[in-house]
């Protein structure tokens, strides 16, 4: 069965997919859809506070995936019917895979010999997400892109949200982005994280203040670990902006 990770990817594809296209019945019936389960809704909601969640205290970032490994396990069962049914809706085409979904899915497996290595790989990979600050996604907040679009459309504003919210330049540029193929979202993704990183590192060298410069280091290593989605690329654009 698909992961729900996996499906929550596959739901943004497909929704913002229909919206390119102007295909509002095949985005009304996902929401439609989507609508019909409030735990999956709220399952959804939790990747998404997970992906953006800061804990300072390593100790604490461990003691929390430790402790959410059973509570996630429960409530990714308890929508597994719902989740295969929904699976089957959507098309998987030109996905691109996001590791911290899929870190999150290795903790919904029963711990067998086989998987324990991956397992203990993607906990670490949890802590180390969770200990990083989120500086770079702060500039992306106000900005209706893949995540936030969304939080959008799960709360049925999407036509009227998306118009209120961005610009006609923004609109073109979130289009541009998400219509991109693979091949161009890697080839681009790659070309501005070594630009930024490059500048990042003269501009932490170049800074004098302590506080301006602990910010530089935060988003410099933030932006090294980044895997290449079409979200992260809209960010990283945004950083450059902002620089």
């Amino acid at each position: 069965m698909t992961k729900f990770g996996t499906l929550k990817v596959k739901i943004l594809h497909n929704l913002t997919e229909a919206y390119i296209a102007g295909d509002k019945k095949n985005v009304k019936e996902i929401l439609g859809l989507i609508k019909e389960n409030n735990d999956f809704k709220g399952l959804y909601l939790f990747y998404e506070e997970v992906e953006k969640m800061y804990i300072e205290d390593k100790n604490l970032a461990e003691a929390y995936v430790d402790n959410v490994e059973k509570l996630l396990k429960e409530k990714t069962e308890s929508v597994s019917k719902f989740c295969k049914s929904l699976d089957k809706k959507l098309s998987s085409e030109n996905m691109v895979e996001v590791e911290i979904y899929k870190n999150l899915d290795l903790l919904t497996e029963e711990s067998t010999l086989k998987n324990m290595d991956k397992k203990m790989l993607g906990k670490k990979k949890l802590v180390e997400h969770l200990t990083t600050k989120k500086t770079v996604t702060e500039s992306a907040d106000e900005f209706t892109s893949n995540e936030s679009l969304l939080h959008v459309v799960l709360a049925t504003k999407f036509n009227t949200e998306f118009e209120k919210t961005l610009t006609e330049e923004e609109k073109k540029e979130l289009k541009t982005i998400l219509s991109i193929t693979n091949e161009e979202l890697e080839n681009n993704f790659n070309t501005l994280k070594e630009e930024l990183c490059s500048k990042l590192n003269v501009l932490v060298t170049e800074e004098k203040d302590d506080e301006v410069k602990g910010k530089m280091k935060t988003a410099l290593t933030e932006t090294n670990r980044m895997q290449t989605t079409k979200y992260n690329y809209y960010k990283l654009q945004q950083l450059k902006n902002g620089l």
